[in-house]
């Protein structure tokens, strides 16, 4: 049994409220300097979430769509930490501020720190252990991604349910209980599917603690409320993503999805001892671990992690009954990683610091009970001041590197240049501080990080970089001598065509995944790619590929209005005005006739033999002329029946049936 906490002895607070009070001001000196911070990585994506103003059709969206809509194939659903931006966007009032986020993040993090608190008095069952143990976890810098970063607030609600669950499960306050830990635990796995270890923690708390066949039998409803929080996200999940494209984890995020058996496990032991390792030494932080090359089986750190591994595993289960606390935090660390770890079941990342925000806990309580044993409990207290200072300077000192982009790529890359995630993410954030100034660098760490994918099978690699480097090449000759551009537009060019071969060849992989699941159909493509390869086509004087090109990018989105005005050029230097009369009444039936949009329309009519009529004056404007011009109507039908067609190519079904129908209707057109 775990000792009694009634008469806590050692190091003295006067009062739980007291301890309390301390811890949160030394989570609030590590982590004050965040609360200033920005946006960066998929904090941007998630506070820019449309779904945050709160309304019945984005209410809907949020509890039938992904955790990343409009982004598909994730495989996540997240509602509960979805409205819980809703909660600052809307009912804090703090729209856009990340301020308000970032202090959101802390708050949560801080009632954690209380909850870890109470879970240590009741394995400690002292004050002083219990306190410094919650301290240590409070300012352990491998939190800094859970908490600094805004993303990291599904790690922080989960955590939040799995603490709060496990302790009202060893507190059982009888009526009530188990439907209020139904309701903590279906919270939980809504925030973040790692939540479902619940029901895993409590018995490893009665295994460690108590007699399990006593402890099943008395508590046994509390075990079937944590059982039915798992039933319930299965049965939800099923119901949303049966309606959602299937799951294609990107095979670049985590190599191990396309390693053997054998490679795959291998890799993710590597990993458990690069975990335990930033656990114990949290120094060089990073928030990519791209875990390229895999493990082999000469790879001296998969065989470490494995010897490390198996020595904890034997060691704490000789000592099960004699030391019950050490076997507890050795369960806790494994159960809270094991989801994260690729071991069960191959996820979407091959680590994370994010995932070992729980584990941590279990690492600094099992550092606290080793050094409480030594002879001189004062030597003990100041070892663990000293490492909590040191957590502490770490954790302030990581907090800027989350401000945006620009920090968090120039904090990491030196401490993990093989990492094609954040060279891309600095050579962007290079190119929009200063496209021309920084052309040179851009194009530097965008090679660098197509070089480091660049010998993958093209189902398995990532457009983006080839995509950007084409774009940045393009850039670049606008700014050498006449004599060089053509050189770098080929270099452009050849860039975007093995970016365009990637591109097919993922597509062509996601339809074959698709139709297997028998769900509708969607694209994978990138039309800014095609965008960009018609541009650099235009400039090799080559327009009619340039036109092919375009018109293929508007088959994926026919709602990408770039793609029109490329269009306009190429259609316009070859001296095809009535292609470009037709496109740009595609345009004006995508934007919903913007002035502009008609303004460039007029001028294009005045270049054609017949077209002076199209138009007539009303009032300060211009309208068509559909009554007496007899080229418009055919010109409006012809582009309604092109948009209809790109529409029906990029797999959009019913908007292509709504203009059909529009087209009839209103202008009378023919069926098509």
């Amino acid at each position: 049994m775990a000792r009694s906490r009634s008469s806590p002895k050692g190091f003295t607070i006067n009062s739980k409220w007291r301890a309390r009070a301390v811890l949160l001001v030394i989570a609030l000196a590590a982590y004050v300097n965040s609360f200033g911070l920005g946006l960066a990585q998929d904090s941007t994506v998630l506070v820019k979430d449309t779904r945050l103003e709160l309304t019945g059709d984005n209410l809907r969206l949020i509890l039938e769509r992904n955790y990343w809509w409009p982004a598909a194939g994730d495989g996540l659903y997240r509602p509960v930490t979805t409205l819980s931006f809703v909660f600052n966007y809307w009912f804090l009032g703090n729209g856009r501020n990340p301020a308000a986020y970032h202090l959101t993040n802390f708050v949560l993090h801080a009632v954690n720190v209380w909850l870890v608190y109470e879970l240590a008095l009741l394995l400690f069952g002292r004050a002083g252990p219990a306190f410094f143990a919650a301290a240590l976890w409070a300012v352990h810098p491998i939190c800094t991604e859970s908490v600094t970063s805004i993303a990291g607030r599904a790690d922080l609600l989960a955590a939040l349910a799995i603490l709060g669950g496990l302790l009202l499960y060893l507190r059982a306050p009888g009526k009530g209980g188990p439907l209020a830990l139904f309701t903590i635990a279906t919270a939980g796995v809504f925030a973040k599917e790692n939540a479902a270890v619940l029901i895993g923690l409590m018995l490893l708390w009665d295994l460690s603690f108590r007699s399990v066949k006593s402890a099943l039998a008395r508590n046994w409803q509390y075990y079937a409320a944590a059982a039915a929080s798992l039933l319930v996200l299965v049965a939800v999940r099923y119901v949303v993503f049966s309606q959602l494209a299937p799951v294609q984890p990107p095979y670049v995020d985590n190599p191990l999805l396309g390693a053997d058996f054998w490679t795959a496990h291998w890799t993710a032991i590597r990993v458990l001892g690069l975990d335990l390792w930033l656990l114990a030494f949290p120094l060089t932080l990073s928030s990519d671990h791209p875990q390229r090359p895999l493990a082999t089986l000469s790879d001296p750190r998969a065989w470490l992690a494995l010897a490390v591994v198996a020595a904890i595993l034997a060691l704490v289960a000789m000592r099960r009954r004699k030391d019950p606390l050490l076997f507890w935090a050795a369960g806790f660390l494994g159960i809270t990683l094991l989801p994260t770890s690729n071991l069960l079941v191959i996820i979407g990342a091959a680590m994370g610091e994010r995932f070992l925000y729980l584990p941590a806990m279990a690492f600094v309580v099992a550092i606290t009970a080793l050094l409480y044993r030594l002879k001189t409990e004062r030597y003990a207290r100041a070892a663990l001041i000293a490492l909590m200072v040191l957590y502490m300077v770490r954790t302030v000192s990581r907090n800027p590197d989350w401000n945006d982009n620009a920090s968090l790529s120039s904090a990491d890359v030196p401490h993990t240049p093989n990492s094609f995630r954040l060279r891309d993410m600095m050579a962007q954030t290079l190119f929009a501080q200063d496209a021309l100034g920084n052309i040179d660098r851009a194009i530097a760490e965008q090679e660098a990080s197509w070089h480091l994918i660049a010998a993958f099978p093209p189902a398995r690699s990532s457009t983006i970089p080839p995509t950007l480097l084409g774009q940045y090449y393009a850039d670049k000759a606008e700014l050498v001598p006449p004599a060089e551009q053509r050189g770098w537009y080929e270099k452009s060019l050849a860039m975007l065509l093995q970016a365009r071969e990637i591109s097919q060849a993922i597509e062509k992989m996601y339809d074959v995944l698709q139709r297997a699941h028998g769900a509708p159909m969607i694209r994978a493509s990138n039309p800014q790619l095609y965008l960009s390869l018609g541009n650099t086509y235009m400039h090799l004087g080559d327009y009619p590929r340039a036109i092919e090109a375009m018109r293929f990018g508007q088959g994926i989105n026919p709602r990408t209005l770039e793609v029109y005005d490329g269009l306009n050029v190429a259609y316009t230097a070859t001296g095809n005005f009535q292609s470009a009369v037709v496109n740009t009444e595609e345009k004006a039936l995508v934007d919903n006739f913007q002035p502009a949009t008609m303004s460039a329309l007029r001028e294009l009519y005045l270049n054609l033999p017949d077209g002076q009529c199209a138009f007539v004056q009303h009032g300060a404007g211009w309208e068509f002329n559909m009554a007496g011009c007899p080229r418009v109507k055919g010109d409006v039908c012809a582009a309604f029946a092109a948009l209809t067609e790109a529409y029906r190519e990029s797999r959009s079904p019913d908007s292509a049936q709504q203009l059909q129908l529009a087209a009839v209707q209103q202008y009378g057109c023919p069926s098509q």
